[in-house]
């Protein structure tokens, strides 16, 4: 697959960009494993994000009903539409060419596998999280992700947490199941790599995302200070003390750092914001 990828930039004047994070999985055995983890089948419809020359979304079409494949690159696009070019006329591959961060999503996914562009992760994730995670009918995502991010994605209250996983873990589950070294990339980026799965969380939220991410984004812009002085940063005395003292019947003390605060005590915090009347008054 590596000299495949070579020979096609070669033959289309193809200069690849690691600044657009244009680096390429060349590993048939990796895509396999993201293929069995999103336990592709024939009623899928999946996305395929960063879809390059189009060797996962090859892959993917063998199997599922449909792939919608996000391709950025027009002169990369077109080589995608030339190796492809069987499975789109029978209409099991449709390539979408532009900005995965502007276009219109398909409403019809259900499966999510691809190896998106580094650069773009952490806004990628919560558009698609907002897209589909809240759709009954939506499954799994499976994606290759940079080892320190996927790191922070999976970190449990007390650990190395961040916005992002006390954000993103609203919306899923979130598990690594392998690391990938760099070497399995052309060209070669400077750090590995890791698969990642993620799975929708079906429970009944007590706060919107709105409140409970613009809550969580502010707590965690000091996530090593105590839960009453992350607050006092951001809200009048006042709210303060009402906040402390409505967290007395959910057991919540005010001495607890924001890193070792819980997704449910979060989103009880968020609720109590908004309650209070105090969400106005976040700064």
């Amino acid at each position: 697959m590596l000299s495949e990828i070579i020979r096609l930039c070669k033959m289309y004047g193809i200069r690849l960009d690691p600044n657009l994070s244009q680096n390429f999985l060349h590993a048939k055995h990796i895509f396999e494993r993201e293929i069995r983890a999103a336990a592709i089948n024939e009623e899928d419809i999946v996305l395929d994000i960063g879809a390059g020359f189009g060797f996962l979304t090859e892959m993917l079409a063998s199997i599922a009903k449909k792939v919608y494949a996000i391709e950025l690159d027009t002169k990369i696009a077109n080589v995608f539409r030339h190796r492809l070019g069987r499975y789109i006329d029978e209409g099991k591959v449709e390539l979408i060419v532009g900005d995965v961060l502007k276009v219109e999503l398909p409403k019809d996914v259900t499966k999510i596998v691809s190896n998106p562009p580094f650069h773009i992760i952490s806004p990628l994730i919560f558009k698609l999280a907002q897209t589909y995670f809240i759709v009954p009918n939506f499954k799994v995502a499976v994606l290759i992700v940079q080892l320190d991010y996927a790191k922070k994605l999976i970190a449990k209250p007390g650990e190395k947490r961040s916005r992002i996983s006390a954000t993103i873990q609203y919306f899923s589950d979130v598990e690594l199941l392998m690391r990938i070294s760099r070497k399995n990339f052309f060209p070669t980026p400077e750090v590995d790599a890791a698969l990642i799965r993620m799975r929708p969380k079906r429970t009944q939220h007590i706060v919107s995302f709105e409140t409970y991410s613009r809550v969580v984004t502010l707590l965690f812009s000091t996530p090593n200070k105590m839960l009453r002085k992350a607050l006092s940063l951001h809200l009048p005395s006042e709210c303060v003390r009402k906040i402390v003292l409505a967290m007395q019947s959910y057991d919540i003390q005010p001495r607890i750092r924001v890193r070792d605060l819980s997704n449910q005590q979060l989103e009880i915090i968020a609720k109590i914001v908004e309650e209070t009347g105090c969400i106005k008054n976040l700064n």
